[in-house]
């Protein structure tokens, strides 16, 4: 398109590429499960090995190698060794969370009212429930599956609008509930799944207030009868298996509208979950690109890494968000295989020292209908590059030398300035797995992010400039961080 405007010294057009390639991320990963196989996709087609978490690393990792393990399918770390490694030197980690606010449907499914076919729901994060009614919503996550005496592991995507919440017709609405629009989280974010007069229709006799179900003869066995038979004939023929193999499910509704680009000349990003998989989209590209870069890579003393936790949006504490043992866990196994098991304590703490985590999840890009939300000397705006997130009472990880040691990186790399973000005195603040992450392992940390508008909403935005800002922000900091690193007087 000619006339296109100029964003950061390029062309909005430049931009697109990449944006792209994150759409298609964003849109394969509609929950944590599918995210990490996404992932993991694009790091085994670059050469990177997985890892048996189960068994020793000891003697299975070398200078050179590029490795990733996951975690409840749900978590993923993966890390590239400097060809130049030497034992108790430190990681470069970028951290993000794999989870955003959802509606996840409840261990006991069935729910029915008015003759209409119902899925029970639960709300996951603090999500703005608003804006999930009247969306076109699909079902997505995991399936346990019995296959014969083994119990296996599926993922399942039903990507069409099968469920939506419908929102109560205004002339049903008293004024003051139309100004407010008042959401009771379990009584008016039940999703229809079908009507009963359509089972009637097809001659399905299954019942969802009694649970007979003709197409399982082993109903009643403390699991089936509590489950909607609709659901169930849904995800068995979305893997072609029977109804009675199902196990159990981990399953979440999503918004089946595709990620776009939007605006006048295609500045913007519209999609959801871009908090946080925005971040963990150019983790892993990060990391790829970095880790392939020969000659830089060859030349590399440390291990770069990325950590992509589950839970961050319900506070990280569980086995598999960053409250959990798995950060430290994964430096001291490392550190310790690549020392022949020979690391000591002292080695260990001498590689934490030196080692350096961004945490990176997204940050609030001033909306220009609210400008008196944000603190008038810390408003990030979008397409102007990454944001360092700082805050007093520790709420986020950043101090003056994690927040010098970014900006001299992007100093470095003649990249952008970075942006700076502070909330309101008389607003609460966010956080997120910075300070987590620092407070476990006692490794130092920065927050930051990529400015985005409506945040926690089903559909948000961001710029697609900033995708190319965080991108090139991540590969120079695995690139520089032990120069700018030692230059600083510790």
């Amino acid at each position: 398109m000619s006339g296109m405007p100029s964003l950061n010294g390029h062309k909005a057009e430049s931009h697109i590429p990449l944006a792209k390639d994150a759409m298609t991320y964003l849109d394969q990963s509609p929950d944590p499960f599918h995210c990490v196989h996404t992932s993991s996709n694009m790091l085994i087609d670059a050469g990177f090995v997985e890892l048996d978490d189960l068994k020793p690393y000891n003697g299975n990792l070398r200078p050179g190698g590029k490795y990733f393990f996951t975690r409840n399918k749900s978590t993923l770390v993966a890390f590239a060794v400097g060809h130049k490694y030497e034992p108790g030197n430190g990681f470069k980690i970028i951290g993000g969370h794999t989870d955003s606010p959802n509606l996840k449907i409840k261990p006991r499914s069935k729910r029915s009212g008015s003759g209409c076919t119902q899925l029970a729901v639960e709300c996951y994060g603090g999500g703005l429930w608003h804006t999930w009614f009247d969306r076109d919503l699909g079902i997505s996550g995991r399936v346990l599956v019995r296959n014969g005496n083994k119990i296996e592991q599926k993922l399942v995507l039903i990507d069409h609008a099968v469920v939506r919440i419908p929102t109560l017709a205004i002339h049903l609405q008293t004024a003051k509930e139309r100004e407010s629009f008042s959401v009771n989280k379990e009584d008016h974010l039940v999703p229809i799944l079908a009507t009963e007069v359509k089972k009637q229709l097809t001659g399905d006799k299954g019942n969802s207030e009694s649970g007979n179900n003709d197409s399982n003869s082993d109903s009643n066995n403390g699991w089936l009868e509590y489950q909607e038979p609709i659901l169930l004939q849904m995800i068995a023929s979305k893997l072609d298996i029977k109804v009675d193999q199902i196990v159990d499910f981990e399953l979440s509704l999503f918004d089946t509208q595709k990620a776009a680009l939007g605006g006048a000349f295609s500045e913007f990003l519209h999609s959801a979950r871009l908090d946080n998989l925005a971040s963990c989209f150019m983790a892993v590209k990060g990391l790829v690109q970095y880790s392939g870069d020969k000659q830089k890579f060859q030349k590399d003393d440390q291990i770069s890494m990325i950590a992509l936790f589950d839970h961050e949006e319900v506070g990280s504490s569980s086995a598999t968000g960053a409250g959990s043992p798995i950060m430290g866990e994964a430096v001291n196994r490392i550190t310790n295989a690549l020392s022949d098991g020979k690391a000591s304590s002292d080695l260990l703490a001498s590689s934490v020292s030196s080692s350096f985590v961004l945490s990176v999840d997204q940050a609030h890009a001033i909306h220009p209908n609210y400008a008196s939300k944000h603190e008038k000397g810390h408003a990030p705006k979008m397409n102007d590059g990454m944001v360092i997130k700082r805050n007093a009472n520790q709420r986020y990880a950043t101090n003056v030398i994690t927040g010098v040691i970014v900006r001299e990186i992007a100093k470095k790399a003649e990249l952008p300035p970075v942006q700076e973000f502070v909330v309101r005195n008389d607003c609460g603040c966010g956080s997120t797995i910075g300070p987590i992450i620092s407070t476990n392992t006692g490794i130092r940390a920065i927050d930051m992010g990529c400015p985005q508008l409506s945040m926690h909403s089903i559909r948000e935005t961001m710029g697609i400039c900033d995708l190319t800002n965080g991108l090139n922000l991540f590969t120079a900091f695995y690139h520089h961080f032990g120069e700018v690193d030692s230059s600083i007087q510790n």
